[in-house]
């Protein structure tokens, strides 16, 4: 089964590198050449809808990411509550229930997520 999924993964990698390097293949048309005596600023942009986007600032990303990393921090407390209660209905001798399994799975995909974005701040 691990290999079958490594076989997909790699399709999808290589699918997808083919992909990207026909994309980089494509040529765009030639700019419009600069007429001497008119300035660049008066031409309409011979590409439209390639302008680059704005770039948020550092500091409103920053403080995005602080908000984002509250909401997600709340939740997990909330979840590992949730956690701690359900093991508790749970008896020793019985088998670890599928709410169980999947909260403790949903914990870990969050913590994985709180991980990733405190380490890009």
């Amino acid at each position: 089964m691990v290999t079958g999924r490594r076989i997909f993964i790699s399709s999808i990698a290589a699918a997808l590198a083919v992909g990207k390097s026909s994309l980089a293949q494509q040529r765009r048309p030639s700019p419009v050449p600069h007429i001497p005596g008119v300035p660049s600023s008066d031409w309409p942009n011979p590409f439209p809808g390639d302008e680059a986007p704005p770039t948020p600032s550092p500091k409103a990303l920053l403080k995005e990411n602080q908000k984002t990393l509250r909401r997600d921090a709340s939740k997990l407390v909330e979840l590992a509550q949730e956690l701690k209660t359900e093991s508790e209905k749970t008896e020793e001798t019985d088998v670890l229930s599928l709410t169980l399994i999947h909260k403790a799975e949903e914990i870990e995909k969050l913590a994985h997520q709180i991980k990733s974005l405190a380490s890009s701040a």
